[in-house]
């Protein structure tokens, strides 16, 4: 997470609230589907998205659907070998919610579904492996994806601008 170094409404710093707040967490609303704009630098007394609203409210989030507003980012010190391009191994971000002791023990000790390989030459892996499922059978319970044209059908919005700004281009 990274910490906002510029004074808050300075210059051009109201296009930006989010920058102010490493993580925010709000009630989840249809209409507050991004945090900022591509248009946001034109008006920064008007911001097409003002961000602030979004926690200003201060509605009671327990029991209801969340949204995480994370910022992520990093202060990058430039080297040599870097050029001629800034993009380097190194700079990934990522963020991970992990329960902490929320569980008595690993959830999957109670799991029944098992599944054992081995291989059937130890020497040999090019002969394959023997696969014991202790009488389970098969199966998935993967969710059918949707086509695009389906998505779009659904919610336009995904692909064009139709029921007001959405921050999107």
């Amino acid at each position: 997470m990274s910490k906002q170094m510029v004074p808050e409404n300075w210059m051009n710093e109201r296009t930006v609230p989010w920058s102010r707040h490493q993580l925010v967490v709000t009630r989840h609303k249809e209409d507050e589907r991004v945090s900022s704009s591509p248009y946001a630098m034109f008006d920064s007394k008007n911001p097409v998205v003002d961000f602030s609203k979004f926690y200003e409210d201060n509605e009671d989030i327990v029991d209801k659907d969340l949204v995480f507003w994370l910022t992520m980012g990093l202060h990058h010190i430039p080297r040599t070998e870097d050029l001629p391009l800034t993009a380097t191994t190194g700079t990934k971000l990522s963020f991970s919610l992990v329960p902490f002791n929320y569980f008595p023990e690993c959830p999957s000790m109670g799991s029944s579904d098992a599944t054992r390989m081995q291989l059937l030459n130890a020497n040999d892996s090019t002969q394959g492996v023997k696969i014991e499922n202790y009488g389970k059978e098969e199966s998935s319970c993967a969710l059918p994806i949707p086509s695009y044209s389906q998505q779009v059908e659904k919610n336009p919005d995904t692909a064009l601008e139709c029921s007001g700004f959405l921050g999107l281009l």
